[in-house]
This record gives C-alpha cells, structure tokens and sequence, in this order.
C-alpha cells in the first residue's frame, strides 16, 4: 500500500461511513442528497460574563438541494452544534428521517504528516486536524471523518458525511 493511502487509511480508522461514501460517491449512478456550498461561523466567547452566558455562536450554511439554493442561520452551543443546526433546518424539511440522527461522540485529533520538522505549525495549533464523528439513528451507529487544516471546515466535512450517509440510499432527486 502506498504510503499516501496508508495515511488516508489510518485518518479513516473508526470512521468506516466516510470510507464507504468516497467509494459510493464516485459511482455514476449516484445523486449527492444535498451540496453544501458555503458556511460562515461567528462564535464569541464573553469571559466577563456569567458562566451558562459566556458563549454564543450562529452559523448561516448555503446548501444545494434538488437544484437550488437555500440560505438558513441557526444558534448553537458552540460552531459545531449551531452549524448541525443550520444544515438541519433546511435538510430535515426534505428529509424527515435526519430528524432521527443524533451526534454522539464528536472527537478532534492533531495530525502530525510528514517528517518532524522544527515547524511549530506542524506541530501545534496550526497542524492538521482529523474530526471524528460517531451518530446514530437509533438503530444503527456510523463513524465519519474530516481532516483539513481547519477545524471548523474538518467539523463541517464530518457533519455532512454523517447526515448524507443516513441519506445515501434515497434518490428522491
């Protein structure tokens, strides 16, 4: 194996849903449920004020659904929460059945590729992340995965593969 497949492997461990999506997804025969387009986060954190009041977080989330757009904003405890949010009050409209999935472990790593280097953004705050995603429906539990150099856009990447593999056998398009 190669080794860029080895690492693509092992940022997958555990998130076996985001594996099978790439492989479903390149099939011809599939119609992607929804696209999002773009995701814009604000979150502040208040120190000064009360402690059940110091964070707040909107998110708006542009997605592509049976050919158009829709612009939706939604609140949340934090930017992962208020962009789950987001998606869902457009998607769970088109989609009743994601009203069923929930997100039950959310879980972000470093990923440190490549040889050590004396480079702290390989190391620290600015190294790669892996975000690992585990839902369920009550039913079934899947595992998903985003990696970027954003944890907020690994976030979202993971997000997504877990709504869209609850979505992956509709062809309602």
């Amino acid at each position: 194996m190669e080794k860029e497949l080895k690492e693509i492997f092992f940022r997958l461990d555990g998130a076996w849903a985001s594996f099978e999506l790439m492989a479903i997804r390149k099939r011809e025969d599939y119609l992607k449920p929804f696209r999002v387009l773009r995701c814009k986060i604000d979150d502040q954190v208040d120190f000064d004020a009360p402690e059940g009041l110091r964070s707040a977080t909107e998110a708006s989330v542009l997605i592509e659904i049976f050919g158009a757009q829709e612009l939706v904003a939604a609140s949340g405890r934090g930017a992962v929460h208020a962009v789950d949010n987001a998606m869902r009050k457009v998607l769970e409209r088109h989609y009743p059945q994601l009203s069923e999935v929930r997100l039950e472990e959310f879980d972000v790593r470093l990923l440190h590729h490549g040889e050590i280097s004396d480079d702290d953004e390989e190391r620290g705050a600015g190294a790669p992340v892996r975000v690992l995603g585990i839902f369920s429906d009550g039913k079934e539990r899947w595992g998903t995965v985003g990696v970027a150099e954003d944890i907020l856009q690994a976030s979202v990447e993971c997000i997504i593969d877990g709504l869209e593999w609850k979505l992956r056998e509709e062809h309602k398009h």
